[in-house]
């Protein structure tokens, strides 16, 4: 059964505050809905950093601090030497 649905029908919908508000509820109730748009999210900031060397340099910054994170490096270049 295909409805067509013009751009009009559509924009009158999304006029119903209501109707959205539901919409928004059930989106962030639905865990696979959300991880689907965490990863839309995070493909799209992480185009952004790629392309933004202030934050990117401030990422690198703040993992360096990070004792853990230097434990991941340590541990990546054994892994890499002893390859």
């Amino acid at each position: 059964m295909g409805i067509d649905i013009n751009k009009l029908d559509v924009l009158k919908l999304l006029q119903d505050e209501k109707l959205v508000d539901e919409v928004v509820k059930k989106v962030v109730d639905d865990p696979e809905v959300l991880d689907e748009l965490a990863e839309e999210i995070a493909d799209e900031i992480s185009d952004y950093l790629e392309d933004d060397p202030v934050i990117r340099q401030k990422i690198i910054n703040a993992a360096i601090d990070n004792p853990d994170f230097r434990k991941r490096i340590i541990k990546e270049l054994v892994d890499e030497i002893g390859d």
